[in-house]
């Protein structure tokens, strides 16, 4: 195993705040698994652990908003990290706006894309959501925040 995590170290990925909101409850997770699946129509994934506690969230709202952090943004990537949070507080105090599809934009991210998600499937211990992006926006601009050391696996 430990020659697989230094080899899965060699993937840098975006780090992405994706939000998901419905009728003014909104919920937010931070997710390094995110990446294009099609450019016509645009299509984005994300991958969520199963056991992750927004899963039942995400799949009662059938949309979700990928907000891409910027450099800088570490301290917003670990708060959407944490679990002890619910609901709106995640988001108290991060400036937003609404998206199409009702998920929260973090205007200060580099750029979003607001997607309504048109297939899940499992994959060993990680639902994978895509998502047809129907706006999307670049805010600042800015560079990304990406894994510094790439994907780090760790068996539960």
């Amino acid at each position: 195993m430990s020659q697989f995590n230094e080899v899965l170290k060699k993937i840098p990925l975006p780090v992405t705040v994706v939000t998901v909101g419905r009728g003014g409850v909104e919920n937010g997770l931070t997710v390094s698994w995110t990446c294009p699946v099609s450019f016509d129509p645009l299509q984005l994934m994300i991958g969520i652990d199963s056991k992750h506690y927004s899963v039942e969230f995400l799949d009662s709202t059938k949309n979700f908003v990928i907000n891409v952090l910027a450099k800088g943004q570490e301290k917003v990537a670990a708060r959407f990290a944490r679990q002890s949070f619910n609901d709106g507080e995640k988001l108290e105090g991060i400036a937003t706006k609404e998206s199409q599809t009702g998920g929260a934009i973090l205007t200060d991210a580099v750029c979003y894309y607001d997607c309504e998600v048109i297939a899940k499937h499992t994959q060993g211990d990680h639902y994978v959501y895509v998502g047809k992006v129907v706006a999307a926006e670049i805010l600042n601009d800015v560079e990304p925040m990406s894994t510094q050391n790439g994907m780090r696996y760790t068996k539960k």
